[in-house]
């Protein structure tokens, strides 16, 4: 059986030393929370994925965004390696424009993250942590 390695970005939104989660619901990692994001598709670039991303879930507008880390691909993802997108600066307030995949949004602080976390954003979360952004 070969396997693909898939490409995935999720988008950091941080107000106030907290970031942005969502509630996945009747998708995969169904009941954990996970950063805005979804896949890199064909043409399109870490960034624009991740703007794209961010807009069609959350109604967020990104000003500004730079690449802040990448994780390895994981086996409990699916082979996804995961590229965290630093949202500098948004317009907007986040609201659920896919209820059939996320229940709501909350801006959790980053010493207090919810339990379960969405596989794919665990370890970008961790890499925020472990300094991969630069936090006020």
């Amino acid at each position: 059986m070969t396997t693909q390695v898939r490409v995935g970005v999720q988008a950091i939104v941080r107000a106030g030393g907290r970031v942005l989660l969502g509630l996945r619901a009747n998708t995969f990692g169904d009941g954990t929370w996970g950063l805005p994001g979804g896949h890199l598709e064909v043409g399109e670039s870490l960034v624009g994925a991740a703007c794209r991303e961010l807009a069609e879930e959350t109604g967020l507008r990104a000003i500004g965004t730079r690449v802040a880390c990448v994780t390895d691909p994981d086996p409990a993802a699916n082979h996804h390696m995961q590229v965290g997108v630093e949202i500098l600066d948004f317009a907007g307030e986040p609201r659920v424009l896919e209820p059939e995949r996320c229940l709501r949004w909350e801006f959790w602080h980053l010493d207090e993250l919810p339990d379960p976390l969405f596989v794919g954003s665990a370890g970008v979360l961790r890499s925020i942590r472990d300094g991969a952004l630069h936090l006020p």
